[in-house]
């Protein structure tokens, strides 16, 4: 009796293991810190008064909605009566279209400041419509790309930079809290910015004291998601940590539900925070989980993928690898301006123009001096090896002190 009640025990242990590998490989496992892949932001709202369905939006909260994309969409199923929300990150020259239907009796009032746009909406009674945002970019348009900032002054001047450059947004390739408080300082910026920024999550982004990738998924978006302006497709790929299997979770099921539509006829970039491959001679900072380097070149170039956007290296630079383009734009910082002594710091701009590949230069960050000041560059410095002159930073951090 003893041997057959300990048999279905080891039997019924064996099933239940067997069931927390196969929920783990289809849901996806990350490390570190070990977790299982999150869900994607909803795409429903629902209130009081009315019902949203939401395409390239999320929900910050019941009155607020941020756009992931420069032409979001937004259907609205109403009460009888008034309601209103916001939705922010849209670009200043977006313009609204909408779509009421024939029996529509009520009102649409929007009201623009800066990247947001305050929607009034009164209906005479449980209708209907639908609120798209277009931006006019058919011959073309320029966007900033910059990873590494941190949340402090010189995400300020990342932001302000990339306006100075006629950025029609800002790709933003990760890690903007390095330490206490520049999560919550991040995203104010954010919000504040001239133009809208859309953002791949950095290694430093989902942990701080904890996990808290529910803060980047409620303030910010998904952390793998498409979206198309003028004939280019950009892709948000997750690669802040290491997944198993590779394939797994929403970063594959963003690349198996792109690669059964319809083939793509344009451009196609991804932007991700970790490299393929770290450009940086006798460094192997990059993805590092088992496969994936491989699995996510293969999975690019069949998509027809020419270019990868990454951070992560403190570093810039450009190279081929497996057939890709990979621009590693990471100096947001501004810290190979210590290191060099002078103002060596660089942002990247891309081209857009339809039926073109992409074009992209380098432009000096340019940011001054007194910004290169923040808590996470103190602590850096005094780390990084290849500064070897530290009496002439003692120096300069006199200088301002005094100043």
């Amino acid at each position: 009796m003893g041997n057959l009640i300990s048999r279905r025990r080891l039997l019924a242990s064996g099933a239940v293991l067997t069931s927390l590998a196969l929920y783990s490989y289809q849901r996806g496992l990350r490390y570190p810190a070990l977790s299982f892949e999150h869900n994607a932001p909803s795409s429903t709202l629902s209130t009081a008064q009315l019902n949203l369905t939401l395409k390239d939006c999320i929900a910050v909260d019941d009155t607020t909605l941020r756009a992931i994309a420069p032409e979001p969409s937004v259907t609205v199923q109403l009460a009888k009566g008034s309601s209103s929300f916001k939705v922010t990150n849209i670009a200043t020259n977006a313009i609204l279209e909408i779509n009421r239907g024939h029996a529509y009796k009520g009102t649409v009032d929007q009201q623009v400041d800066g990247i947001s746009r305050q929607l009034s909406i009164q209906s005479a009674a449980d209708q209907s419509l639908k609120l798209d945002w277009t931006v006019p970019v058919s011959e073309g348009f320029e966007f900033a790309v910059m990873g590494d900032t941190g949340g402090g002054s010189e995400l300020a001047w990342t932001l302000k930079r990339a306006v100075e450059l006629g950025a029609q947004f800002l790709i933003h390739l990760g890690d903007f809290n390095y330490s206490d408080g520049e999560y919550d300082a991040a995203i104010r910026l954010f919000n504040d910015a001239e133009l809208p920024c859309y953002v791949t999550i950095g290694n430093h982004d989902f942990h701080h004291s904890g996990l808290i990738y529910d803060k980047f998924l409620k303030q910010i978006g998904p952390m793998n998601h498409a979206f198309e302006l003028a004939g280019t497709r950009f892709i948000n790929v997750d690669t802040a940590a290491d997944f198993w299997p590779k394939q797994s979770g929403q970063r594959g099921k963003l690349f198996k539900s792109l690669d059964a539509a319809t083939p793509f006829i344009g451009e196609q970039v991804v932007f991700t925070h970790r490299p393929l491959k770290d450009p940086r001679p006798h460094d192997d900072h990059e993805i590092g989980g088992i496969g994936e380097i491989d699995w996510l070149a293969k999975q690019s170039r069949q998509l027809g993928v020419s270019t990868i956007l990454s951070g992560h290296v403190h570093h810039c630079a450009e190279l081929d690898f497996q057939g890709l383009c990979q621009l590693t734009i990471g100096e947001g910082l501004g810290h190979e301006d210590l290191v060099m002594q002078k103002p060596v710091s660089q942002i990247m701009m891309g081209k857009v123009e339809p039926g073109k590949k992409l074009a992209h230069r380098w432009e000096h960050l340019n940011m001054p001096w007194t910004y290169h000041l923040s808590p996470t560059h103190l602590v850096k410095l005094q780390l990084d090896q290849r500064v070897k002159q530290l009496d002439w930073y003692r120096s300069m951090l006199t200088a301002f002190a005094d100043a």
